[in-house]
């Protein structure tokens, strides 16, 4: 009977487990800042990788580990896509407010879109003085990303933006198929626990 029990508990367990946490969206935190755009050269924007949790310790690198790519949008609306082929742009929106300078983008997955733990903001431009200013800042949460406002005066010397990259930490919304097996996994654990439960009665009963 207990472990009978105990393998009941660890069914709902493991059904449980599977379910995508909802947890309040932490704080977004800068964990990097760089001179330039840290995602050009070979291999392009579908190449680069984001990684690092705390303040200073974020990278872009052309190579894993960390957190691939998902996709590049400019201030006309372009795109560069990433490592997703299920991605194509419409789960985004972007929203740049001159009057305020802040950028402002939410994030709708579908079934088997990745989840957002990075972004990062490039804007190149000229400093005060005629110099270049060209900087990229590596935003990372610890809960998925769905949402954000980034007053842009508060990381750049200039106005206005030239790119938002999206990285993902590999996991995926659950397909259908996958909530299917859940919910007969819950079904399954019901019938067992009741017929536990008769068969508790029958016992008893003869006793």
């Amino acid at each position: 009977m207990i472990m009978r029990r105990a393998l009941y508990w660890a069914l709902a367990g493991t059904a449980f487990a599977a379910i995508p946490a909802t947890a309040a969206q932490a704080a977004i935190t800068l964990i990097g800042t760089f001179d330039g755009n840290q995602c050009g050269g070979a291999g392009g924007f579908a190449a680069c990788w984001a990684s690092g949790t705390a303040p200073g310790g974020g990278a872009i690198t052309k190579t894993p580990p960390g957190s691939p790519s998902i996709i590049r949008f400019e201030p006309g609306g372009a795109t560069d896509l990433g490592s997703f082929p299920s991605i194509d742009g419409s789960e985004f929106v972007i929203n740049y407010v001159s009057a305020t300078n802040t950028l402002n983008f939410t994030y709708t997955p579908g079934p088997g879109d990745p989840e957002i733990h990075y972004f990062g903001i490039f804007q190149g431009g000229s400093a005060p003085g005629g110099s270049f200013n060209n900087t990229y800042q590596l935003f990372y949460d610890t809960n998925p990303i769905t949402t954000g406002s980034i007053n842009l005066s508060t990381y750049f010397v200039n106005s206005g933006w030239s790119h938002i990259d999206f990285f993902d930490t590999g996991t995926r919304v659950p397909e259908p198929a996958t909530w299917a097996m859940m919910l007969l996994g819950f079904g399954g654990i019901g019938m067992a626990l009741r017929r536990s439960r008769r068969r508790r009665g029958e016992l008893l009963q003869l006793a």
